[in-house]
């Protein structure tokens, strides 16, 4: 009985940069060789959507609090202007639904601190189209959408 054997062809890199100093500490590269991991520091917004584009990013995390970039804003933009990247964000915090709408909506997974061993579960799952999104939030969410409150 034949099986097949994948070769590096049949594996499929993601693409992920990663802002904020604290985050490649959680993502174990032994295992994951279809990750190819950047790290970023860039001072400005422009610069950072300028290096997230040049990586041909598919997934960006970020950490929530960056002392120099706004990450609501960050994740917004690169949703209007890289529309194949999708934006994950370590929160501090389990996020509610007043943070994804600062988001327009557009942040696709939040990593609460119970959940970083989860980081790179969460980046296959974002990849592969799903939200990583908190129980909490999903019903959050489906209350204010059912009141016809939508921000």
């Amino acid at each position: 009985m034949a099986t097949h054997q994948p070769d590096t062809q049949d594996i499929r890199m993601i693409n992920v940069v990663v802002l904020g100093l604290s985050i490649p500490s959680l993502i174990n590269v032994a295992g994951n060789e279809d990750l190819n991991i950047t790290v970023i520091d860039p001072d400005t917004i422009d610069s950072a959507v300028l290096e997230i584009k040049a990586a041909n990013t598919d997934i960006t995390v970020l950490e929530q609090h960056h002392d120099r970039i706004n990450t609501d804003i960050l994740c917004l933009i690169l949703a209007t202007n890289l529309p194949q990247n999708q934006t994950i964000i370590l929160s501090d915090q389990t996020p509610d639904f007043e943070q994804l709408k600062a988001t327009g909506f557009r942040a696709r997974g939040y990593i609460t601190p119970s959940q970083h061993d989860k980081l790179v579960k969460a980046i296959r799952a974002v990849h592969d189209g799903e939200a990583w999104l908190p129980r909490r939030l999903v019903a959050d969410m489906l209350n204010h959408f059912a009141a016809g409150d939508l921000g």
